[in-house]
């Protein structure tokens, strides 16, 4: 009699087997996120992976920086290859107010004229 009202409700064995299963996998997928989060947790406790994701995250960005370092050298290096040796002196030699720096050295010349350096070293005792 049991069979035959679950026959005429639609809930053949078949069915009732599958809402099982369904049901059972439902309850084991919970189980697994609870172990999963517990684990983590524990993990998370013991290792502190949110400080070594940042640390990793810092790293990477050094590295980074200094990959585009080093391309900043070589493009310098290419840039000093071009320059011309000759016009970089004269440029230097404009900046540079020689007349000036030579004109300083004669007048002290001229002041230290006539004068004698004389040093001379004795010994203290302590």
């Amino acid at each position: 009699m049991k069979n035959l009202i679950l026959k005429w409700c639609g809930l053949t064995p078949s069915f009732i087997g599958e809402v099982v299963r369904i049901t059972v996998r439902e309850e084991l997928a919970k189980k697994i996120d609870q172990i999963q989060d517990g684990l983590m947790r524990s993990i998370n406790n013991s290792y502190d992976l949110d400080g070594m994701d940042s640390k990793l995250d810092d790293m990477d960005y050094l590295t980074q920086d200094l990959e585009s370092r080093g391309n900043r050298w070589d493009d310098m290096a290419d840039k000093m290859e071009d320059m011309d040796i000759d016009d970089l002196v004269s440029d230097i030699e404009s900046r540079l107010d020689l007349d000036k720096v030579q004109e300083l050295d004669d007048r002290l010349t001229e002041l230290l004229a006539g004068y004698k350096l004389d040093v001379k070293l004795t010994q203290e005792n302590f």
